[in-house]
């Protein structure tokens, strides 16, 4: 009787350290989405000017994530993108925000400009052409970095439109397809480190 009455009390204990530890990583996710996503994330973390470091990617869930293979599937998918950027003259841009909400996208062979609206809730950037074309991407600043995702279907328009080197992106077409058909929720992007933060609103 006494040996049941033990394993019962250790199987309670057990079982109590394990929800335990489930609460506390819940609290520490939220914690962690408190901090990264309400915080450091806001209209101003982004005015200045950023360069560009190397092609970013995510899934739109952590279930997606895994169910591709985890991280090491999308450390693949960038690699994979690395060289398309590289030939589209994205490895040189330069990205500015202005307080005045507008921006300006410096390339080798171009400059493209326009304003952009910041969602403070959803964590979204929609960048709007000189010509009225608009692009959304989810923003993601870190310190002295930022990432911009675009859900990946959408990638290609955006680039054209943002950087006028619709020839040269059709040309990479083949290869961003075929990431686009191999994962589900996937999204793509860039990104960059911060050169400057204080940018005047001329």
């Amino acid at each position: 009787m006494m040996k049941k009455l033990l394993l019962l009390v250790f199987l309670f204990n057990l079982l109590s350290v394990s929800a335990f530890s489930q609460d506390w990583k819940s609290i520490l996710s939220g914690v962690a989405k408190e901090v990264i996503g309400d915080k450091l994330t806001t209209a101003e973390s982004f005015v200045g000017t950023w360069e560009y470091v190397s092609p970013a990617c995510k899934f739109e869930s952590d279930n997606l994530l895994a169910k591709a293979g985890g991280e090491a599937a999308a450390v693949q998918v960038e690699q994979k993108l690395e060289p398309v950027y590289n030939k589209i003259g994205l490895d040189s841009c330069e990205l500015t925000f202005k307080k005045d909400s507008t921006y300006v996208l410096q390339l080798k062979k171009g400059t493209s400009s326009g304003t952009y609206s910041f969602d403070a809730e959803n964590k979204t950037l929609v960048l709007k052409t000189k010509l009225g074309v608009a692009v959304k991407a989810q923003v993601e600043v870190v310190g002295n970095t930022m990432k911009l995702h675009f859900n990946a279907d959408k990638l290609m328009s955006a680039l054209q439109m943002l950087t006028n080197l619709a020839s040269k992106i059709n040309a990479n077409a083949s290869t961003i397809n075929s990431l686009i058909s191999n994962y589900d929720g996937l999204m793509l992007g860039l990104e960059l480190k911060r050169v400057t933060t204080s940018v005047s609103r001329e």
